[in-house]
């Protein structure tokens, strides 16, 4: 009799360790996610399309804070833009006029990998008070329809420091 219990033992662990290696080979062949995380703000390229242009525009995309109001709203009433849908405002900076248009969530969605980034900004349902979008992305044209966020635009830093203010501006109150 215990030589029948030992057989069965060894048949087991050969059993496992067999088990073992299929597993062990499986996870070894799936890659990890490399997700980014957003500090301050990123650039990217191909978002919303506009008239005479090829190429989508180049976005200013950053972190949602859900305990804030809607940017949507934020941006409107800074503005007054009237609507929160389809967010879209001019402003004049040193002489020059510029149109900022701000990116509904589907949008982002839409133009954006955004499983490609992480959310270091997460709240509970109890604690949102604001949107659920993770991020937020504007874009931002001159008179003449230019990407001022382009990376050869002559307007990029102006476009920059105006986005990264009202960034600032949005989380800050």
């Amino acid at each position: 009799m215990m030589f029948h219990v030992e057989r069965k033992i060894k048949t087991l662990f050969r059993r496992g360790f067999f088990l073992f290696c299929i597993v062990a080979l499986a996870v070894s062949c799936i890659t990890p996610r490399h997700t980014v995380e957003i500090n301050d703000y990123i650039l990217l390229n191909n978002g919303k399309e506009i008239l005479g242009k090829e190429k989508g525009l180049t976005a200013f995309m950053f972190e949602n804070n859900p305990r804030k109001i809607p940017f949507q709203q934020f941006v409107a009433h800074k503005y007054n833009v009237g609507s929160y849908h389809d967010v879209s405002y001019s402003v004049t900076i040193d002489g020059n006029r510029y149109k900022v248009f701000v990116y509904e969530n589907s949008d982002v969605e839409k133009y954006f990998d955004i499983s490609e980034f992480m959310v270091s900004n997460v709240e509970t349902d109890a604690n949102i008070v604001g949107s659920k979008a993770k991020f937020i992305a504007l874009s931002m044209v001159t008179a003449s329809n230019e990407d001022c966020l382009a990376e050869n635009s002559l307007f990029r830093n102006i476009a920059v420091k105006h986005l990264k203010e009202l960034k600032d501006e949005y989380l800050n109150n």
